[in-house]
């Protein structure tokens, strides 16, 4: 019998795939997976005008995407604008006019617009000439269409990539020359003025004259002082060392910034490809457990290697504890009867909440307030329909009544009101054999309720039912009460905010 070999794993770069790049603009580019635990279909009944529209929609989001990676930051990149910079203020006019930083600034003004038009006018012809004559193939032979948008488009998008880049690129180096000349100009208008602080203090170290001349006569920059500095030195071979020094440091100097920085950049994408072949990139799901219930979403980060078994616990966990009672409805308000004459055989605790659906939590992250109330006695044969009807919505508040029952147990329910609080009572005792003793309704409710018990009143609806039905055993596995008899107890949990029964449940036997 053969055996199953171990696939060996490739590190590779995901995003540099063809496959990976048609697959993510078909798909609109979305971070966020969503994964619903039940089948959902669509229906596709959109024209054809519709279909181009949305497939351009999905390639300007890809396009977008795609020229924001080719834009992203290394250190490299970081190097090359420091080694610019400084190349421009090392050769830059330090006593140009305002003449000529005016003609600077319209310069690059004029240049960006033809690099700007070369970028428009290559993404016009690829789109007009290419992709559309390619979008009119698809209408009507798919398949010929499909390989035409296939070999089309990837040209497409790589010159328009490429356009792209040199516009930003250059929009961005001509855009930070512009505002360094426009801030140079202002800056020494400003130390030009007499009543300027700064200014008669420089007046003061270079004198007024320099100050008011500052911008007319000669050019001055710091390669041509450096270079006449050089050109001062009596000595034919210390002037020939002290060039040779400058000039070959400074190259030196800009080659290790680059090896430093591409090995830098080179380290980092080293360690991103074997985190990513060891535990796969990072992805951000969106689990919907129920689908009738959307607004109960999960959401999980991390690679995907975590992430996987990580969906299978939670889809897991949902399922198990998604309609069992772990606690928190039957010791919680005090509703539970507070006479206790004998065994209780069957009684229903339904739990409201202030909110119609799940998950429980209000605006702000606030749990939503619930409460409950337990009905002795109850009938047998109960359909869901029955107990939805009779456990409807009501405005609770904090007024407490009790109502004595010919059981020997009584029922509590907290109302706006009185007559609110014993309508509630009344609608569910439909589901009990018991009723309410003549002049057993009391009214519990604070006359002067403290900060603490008072409460304003609120809407609240069904949430889940539980049926605790208790049947003699002969057996010793249950409880024993005090007359000696052994009692085990059976319970039927299911909930009454969905709108129709649950498919599996039956009537209450």
């Amino acid at each position: 019998m053969a055996t199953a070999q171990a696939i060996p794993k490739i590190g590779m770069i995901l995003k540099d795939l063809a496959s990976r790049k048609i697959r993510s603009s078909s798909t609109g580019g979305q971070l966020i997976r969503t994964w619903s635990a039940s089948a959902i279909t669509t229906s596709g009944s959109g024209g054809f005008l519709e279909t181009v529209f949305n497939g351009a929609l999905r390639f300007g989001n890809f396009l977008i995407s795609a020229i924001g990676s080719a834009i992203s930051f290394s250190f490299t990149k970081l190097w090359s604008w420091v080694v610019g910079g400084v190349q421009f203020l090392y050769n830059f006019d330090w006593n140009i006019s305002d003449t000529a930083i005016d003609k600077q600034v319209e310069g690059l003004w004029n240049s960006f617009g033809g690099i700007l038009g070369g970028a428009v006018g290559r993404a016009i012809g690829w789109i007009g000439c290419g992709i559309v004559p390619a979008a009119t193939v698809f209408s009507f032979n798919q398949s010929l269409g499909t390989h035409l948008l296939k070999e089309v488009g990837e040209q497409a998008l790589d010159e328009m990539l490429d356009a792209a880049s040199e516009v930003i690129n250059a929009g961005f180096r001509m855009g930070t020359q512009a505002t360094f000349l426009w801030l140079y100009k202002d800056v020494r208008r400003a130390l030009k003025d007499p009543n300027n602080v700064f200014g008669q203090g420089l007046r003061a170290v270079l004198g007024g004259q320099t100050i008011e001349n500052w911008g007319t006569g000669e050019s001055w920059t710091i390669a041509k002082a450096v270079e006449n500095k050089i050109e001062s030195i009596p000595n034919v071979f210390w002037r020939n060392f002290t060039e040779e020094m400058l000039e070959e440091g400074s190259e030196a100097c800009i080659e290790a910034g680059f090896a430093v920085a591409g090995g830098i950049d080179a380290w980092l994408a080293q360690q991103a490809m074997q985190n990513a072949s060891v535990l796969g990139v990072d992805r951000t799901v969106e689990i919907t457990p129920d689908r009738s219930a959307p607004d109960e979403r999960i959401i999980l980060s991390g690679p995907e290697a975590v992430l996987r078994p990580t969906i299978v616990n939670v889809l897991a966990t949902h399922q198990m504890l998604g309609n069992r009672d772990v606690g928190v409805l039957i010791n919680g308000n005090p509703t539970d009867d507070t006479i206790t004459p004998g065994v209780q055989e069957r009684r229903l605790l339904i739990e409201f909440r202030e909110k119609t659906t799940p998950p429980w939590v209000m605006p702000g992250r606030r749990r939503a307030r619930r409460r409950e109330i337990t009905t002795f006695d109850i009938k047998r044969g109960l359909t869901w329909e029955e107990v939805k009807i009779a456990a409807k919505q009501y405005t609770t508040g904090s007024r407490l009544v009790t109502a004595r029952l010919n059981n020997g147990h009584q029922m509590q329910c907290y109302g706006a009101t009185e007559a609110e609080a014993l309508r509630k009572i009344n609608e569910l005792l439909v589901l009990s054999t018991a009723e309410i003793l003549p002049n057993g309704v009391r009214d519990s409710g604070y006359v002067n309720p403290t900060t603490r018990r008072r409460s304003l009143p609120y809407l609240v609806y069904p949430c889940k039912a539980v049926l605790i039905w208790k049947k003699r055993t002969t057996d010793l596995e249950g409880r024993e009460d005090i007359a000696g008899n052994i009692w085990e107890e059976q319970r039927i949990e299911f909930d009454l905010w969905p709108e129709n029964a649950p498919p599996i449940l039956k009537p209450l036997g």
